[in-house]
């Protein structure tokens, strides 16, 4: 990152301001910023340091931070507060737990991080360092386990147990065989045991609950922010009851008979849930019975090898005073109508207490114009002179024309296109215009004075420092409208599983070898001293036929109890192989028909369409999405059909929403570009349009 971070370097005050970052503890504040240049000088000063923190006031903007540091530093992580407000409530999902539980990992398992979060991340309270990942479990091919130990340890660490793996969280248990889907991982993992022996761990699809690749390790992270031993578990439980039992008792004595009741109520059923039951849901948000000491994320980060960094310190500490007093008075209505307990009170650290945790640390303030250092140690204050850059709304000429303007000042420009095809493009129109230009992927190449590079790079805007004539210009400034984000889509490969949750006990269902029964529900029935789960299927006559669940690829869903019903097979009779000696008679004067209409079609040559465009790969790299793999194989495949002599003749099937219509437009774009036509068909007016 050289081109972006020499000119930076060769500012007048730069060598001081980073003797003042050097100096320890205390605050170096830096006015005259602007929002789209912040992540360019984190990187630049941040670089000297193992670790940063960047510290905004929104999650928001975390988030538009994340994405632009993203081009400068990959191991960046975005880290989310808890909604403190909202977080004990009964229904939430895991996404949260799971976004932050990401940026945990990436904590431990990096050399180097930068870590976006709020101010309002830093007053929520969690376990120590230790506690955490000393929970993290590693399994690879060979280990050694005990099934009935690491399920124990799962469930210790918040996985909930399902019959089938479906979502982030959980984990099934079927005979020697664990699925489980870490929150830190895309696809879930089946670990295969022979006898005590680790023998295969493998990523596989929860849709087709196919393999999808082999893993040499797999590390577990917890699916929860705390993790206890069953003596914690315990006296947690026990100081929790206690308390509830006082605050009951002091609600009596004041004629708050409902109030009373409800809080000693939630307590026993909490209790119960955690001790009987093994729930781990909900039990960070009664941190204070379970941890006597509880620390901030800064806490998990050393002062001596961190840096913060805050994203308008003064708006940041200002959220953080509201935070307190909007939790304070929120808590303390619950409190009093008995909904929660004393201990939950103390579930976030107060704006002073994290202030002073603050202060052991070297900060650096980046603001426009506010020049507070909210108590915090001031070790020097300096200015910058930055702008944005004009918004050219697709005017080319007026791009020209201020290059033209910036080369006769001597700047260096830095142009960002978030396609390489484009920004090649991009260089060539220039190059076009009488400017020099040049493309290349290479970010440690030295600008001079007057020097035009064009690079492959995803930041929103761009910015300008007049006294450094140094200026980056990114494709939203020329072009406008932010591209969509990448959407990560989940992998899909083959014909989709029915799965436990789509058959209800009455369902009919058809064997491949057995025909037509109904659905009774899974039975365990121990064979060979082996307890396994089976699947039951009744027939006509009464009789009853089981098969292992792991085999449920054997059966389909033939319609709902509520269809009209048909007639059953008899296991064991002659029925259902004379219907299926009907059927492959017929599939196989069909097939006939078919290879005789290939046969003909094998003597004639088709079109022979060239290879890929500029103006392909330049239109396929305006998808706002990420290919799946399967999609790539379908696209490659479908080309390849169109650049053979063979007559083509292809079909892409697949679920809604996985992207048939993007290999469609592709082909499409392809056979337009060599002056075919192309005619859709499709189901609907709507859908054609």
């Amino acid at each position: 990152m050289r081109a972006f971070t020499e000119p930076l370097r060769q500012l007048g005050e730069y060598e001081d301001m980073e003797k003042a970052i050097g100096r320890g503890p205390g605050l170096v504040t830096v006015t005259g910023c602007i929002d789209a240049q912040k992540p360019h000088m984190i990187y630049t000063f941040g670089s000297a340091r193992k670790n940063r923190i960047v510290v905004t006031f929104h999650e928001q903007r975390a988030k538009e931070l994340y994405d632009d540091l993203r081009f400068f530093d990959p191991n960046a992580v975005y880290y989310p507060a808890k909604d403190v407000l909202f977080y004990q409530s009964d229904i939430r999902g895991n996404l949260l737990t799971a976004e932050r539980i990401q940026a945990l990992a990436a904590m431990r398992e990096q050399e180097s991080v930068t870590l976006i979060t709020t101010f309002d991340a830093l007053m929520n309270t969690m376990a120590g360092a230790e506690q955490t990942f000393g929970a993290v479990r590693r399994i690879c091919p060979g280990d050694t386990a005990e099934l009935a130990e690491l399920t124990a340890d799962l469930v210790r660490m918040g996985y909930e147990r399902e019959y089938q793996v479906t979502s982030m969280g959980q984990f099934a248990l079927r005979g020697g065989i664990l699925d489980i889907f870490p929150l830190t991982e895309e696809n879930p993992v089946r670990i295969e045991m022979w006898g005590d022996e680790v023998d295969t761990v493998r990523a596989f699809d929860t849709e087709s609950q196919k393999s999808i690749e082999n893993l040499d390790e797999l590390v577990i992270y917890p699916a929860c922010e705390l993790v206890l031993t069953k003596e914690q578990k315990a006296a947690g439980i026990e100081a929790m009851l206690a308390e509830a039992e006082q605050f009951s008792g002091k609600l009596r004595a004041e004629r708050k008979t409902e109030e009373a009741a409800r809080a000693l109520g939630m307590a026993k059923e909490l209790a119960q849930e955690w001790g009987e039951l093994s729930v781990t849901a909900g039990m960070d948000a009664f941190l204070s019975y379970f941890c006597s000491e509880r620390v901030s994320i800064l806490d998990y980060f050393a002062p001596n090898e961190t840096l913060l960094f805050f994203d308008e310190l003064g708006r940041g500490a200002e959220r953080g005073r509201q935070t307190e007093v909007e939790y304070a008075e929120s808590m303390k209505q619950r409190l009093e109508k008995g909904y929660i307990l004393p201990g939950q009170m103390r579930e976030l650290f107060g704006y002073r207490e994290i202030m002073g945790r603050i202060m052991r640390y070297c900060c650096v303030s980046l603001a426009a114009l506010d020049g507070k250092t909210c108590g915090l140690l001031a070790n020097g204050a300096f200015a910058v002179q930055v702008k944005s850059v004009s918004a050219y709304n697709n005017s080319f000429e007026l791009l020209i024309k201020d290059l033209g303007r910036y080369k006769k000042n001597g700047y260096r420009i830095i142009l960002l296109s978030g396609s390489r095809t484009r920004a090649v493009r991009l260089a060539e129109d220039i190059q076009s215009e009488g400017i020099s230009c040049f493309y290349t992927d290479d970010y440690s190449h030295a600008l001079l004075p007057g020097q035009v590079m064009v690079c492959y790079g995803k930041v929103r805007r761009g910015y300008e420092y007049p006294i450094l004539q140094f200026a980056v210009i990114t494709e939203t400034d020329i072009f406008g409208g932010e591209k969509k984000k990448k959407k990560r889509r989940k992998t899909y490969e083959g014909e989709k599983i029915q799965s436990f949750t789509d058959l209800a006990v009455g369902d009919y269902v058809v064997h491949e070898n057995h025909g037509l029964g109904v659905y009774r529900g899974i039975e365990k029935i121990e064979v060979d001293r082996k307890v396994k789960d089976y699947i039951k299927i009744e027939y006509a006559g009464g009789s009853n036929l089981y098969i292992l669940a792991t085999q449920l690829e054997l059966i389909q869903k033939y319609a709902g109890k509520d269809a009209k019903k048909p007639k059953l097979n008899r296991l064991g009779g002659q029925e259902w192989s004379r219907t299926r000696a009907k059927v492959q008679g017929a599939v196989k004067e069909i097939a006939h028909d078919l290879v005789q209409l290939y046969a003909a079609r094998e003597k004639k040559d088709g079109y022979v369409y060239g290879q890929d465009t500029a103006w392909q790969k330049e239109f396929e790299e305006l998808f706002p999405f990420e290919e799946t793999e399967d999609q790539v194989l379908a696209i490659e495949a479908t080309k390849r059909d169109m650049e053979s002599t063979k007559i083509m003749d292809r079909m892409i099937c697949g679920d809604v929403g996985y992207g048939k219509t993007e290999i469609a437009i592709r082909a499409a774009f392809k056979a337009v570009q060599e002056d075919k036509q192309v005619a859709y068909l499709a189901p609907t007016t709507i859908l054609a349009q």
